[in-house]
C-alpha cells in the first residue's frame, strides 16, 4: 500500500516543471557573465586598443617590469630604447604600459 501511494504521489507532481528548473541556472550564469566575463573582455579591448595606439618615442613598461621607449616597431615586434645605446627587440604584446607620449618627451627637452 505503501508502494503504491509513492508512486502515485511522483507521477502527479508532473515531473518537475521543465523552463521553471533552468531559470536558477541561467540566473546565475547571467550574473557570472556581468561579474567575470564582461570586465575582463572589457580590459582586453582596452589592452588591444593600447597597443593599437603605440607610437615611435612612447615610454612603455614591458611585462618584465623594464622601462623603456619605443624606437621602432612592425605588426609583431617592437624596438625598445632601455639605456643609453642599449635596445632590447621583444614582442608587442609583452608591452604591458604605455605610460607617456612622444608629444610630451618634445616638450620637456625644449
Amino acid at each position: 500500500m505503501f508502494v503504491a501511494q509513492a508512486c502515485t504521489t511522483s507521477t502527479e507532481d508532473g515531473g518537475g516543471g521543465g523552463f521553471g528548473s533552468f531559470l536558477p541556472l541561467i540566473i546565475i550564469l547571467g550574473l557570472l557573465w556581468l561579474v567575470l566575463l564582461r570586465p575582463q573582455q572589457k580590459r582586453a579591448k582596452n589592452r588591444r586598443e593600447m597597443l593599437s595606439r603605440l607610437e615611435v618615442g612612447d615610454e612603455v613598461v614591458m611585462s618584465s617590469g623594464v622601462y623603456g621607449r619605443i624606437a621602432s616597431f612592425d605588426e609583431q615586434t617592437v624596438f625598445v630604447d632601455i639605456a643609453d645605446n642599449v635596445r632590447v627587440k621583444v614582442t608587442r604584446d609583452s608591452i604591458a604600459e604605455r605610460i607617456t607620449y612622444h608629444e610630451e618627451w618634445d616638450s620637456d627637452s625644449n
